[in-house]
């Protein structure tokens, strides 16, 4: 029998109600669940067909070097799409169609990373060692980053890319680069990151951190003007060049779609961010009419 179409809509939850937590927070990933397909998946597309027809330059990239490994990474979807999800996708040959587009992706053209991103939701940056070893970001489709450029990534290593991260150095930049070295092909994992934003938009290169807060966004409205932005992030060794490969699937929920346990969740989280946190995520500018809303849609029944 064949898998349905799409799966069921399972947005990632990052928050369990305890203490704010400065970790990697690292799951197992079942290889079969790596790409994650649900309804929303025709709209997502051709948002992403909009931007790399028009604003390739902002959101693929890849450096001399790169090539095998965006093949490689095109082979590995070519593989798991019909099997995963024989509905949407069929292979034949040297040729993948992509039944809710239309498209077929030609497996041995040139332009494998930009047919990975015409294929799956997920942004996909790639990571390979330089000429001393250390892992360098040299190839990304990024159609939806939150508040960063891909320009400003590209060629750098995970110090220089995550400089900006409240925290990284002080928390996190050890056991990075500690898992980094370690991750194997047979054990792929992911992980959950999370942002307030007062805009609904994928697209967003700019950062809006340090900018002031929207005065019309209230505790009364603020269900329908501030959004949830959820990633599941996963991270996968490739078997061939052994580049590594990090993944980005976005969802997105306006507050009024969270049920009051999960608002009271997000209320919890958003007191307990450490400063330089909070300062890094925006929440000055979004946090005081998100709360405002927050408790009062969590002590409804």
């Amino acid at each position: 029998m064949d898998a349905p179409a799409f799966q069921p809509e399972r947005p990632c939850w990052p928050f369990d109600g305890g203490d704010y937590r400065m970790t990697m927070g690292l799951l197992s990933l079942d290889p079969a669940d790596w790409i994650e397909i649900d309804a929303t998946y025709p709209a997502l597309m051709a948002e992403r067909r909009r931007l790399l027809a028009g604003r390739r330059d902002e959101v693929l990239a890849v450096l001399p070097g790169a090539e095998p490994a965006c093949r490689e990474v095109l082979a590995m979807l070519a593989d798991h799409l019909p099997a995963r999800f024989p509905a949407l996708f069929a292979r034949d040959g040297g040729r993948l169609l992509n039944r809710v587009t239309g498209e077929t992706h030609d497996l041995d053209g040139p332009d494998p990373l930009g047919s990975c991103g015409r294929l799956v939701p997920e942004d996909l940056c790639l990571l390979l060692p330089d000429e001393d070893g250390t892992p360098v970001m040299k190839a990304a489709v990024l159609c939806f980053p939150n508040r960063w450029r891909l320009a400003d990534k590209i060629g750098r290593a995970m110090p220089a890319i995550h400089g900006p991260v409240a925290l990284y150095p002080e928390k996190l930049e050890r056991p990075v680069d500690r898992f980094i070295g370690t991750l194997t092909p047979a054990r792929p994992v992911q992980r959950m990151n999370w942002a307030l934003n007062d805009d609904p938009t994928l697209f967003q290169p700019v950062e809006t951190a340090h900018t002031a807060a929207r005065p019309e966004i209230s505790g009364d409205n603020a269900g329908d003007l501030l959004f949830l932005r959820l990633e599941r992030q996963t991270l996968r060794k490739l078997p061939g060049t052994g580049a590594v490969l990090f993944g980005i699937r976005t969802y997105q929920r306006p507050l009024r779609d969270l049920s009051p346990v999960e608002a009271a969740q997000l209320a919890v989280a958003l007191r307990g961010a450490p400063e330089p946190v909070a300062r890094y995520k925006g929440l000055h500018r979004t946090a005081p009419p998100a709360l405002a809303y927050l408790d009062r849609r969590s002590a409804q029944p």
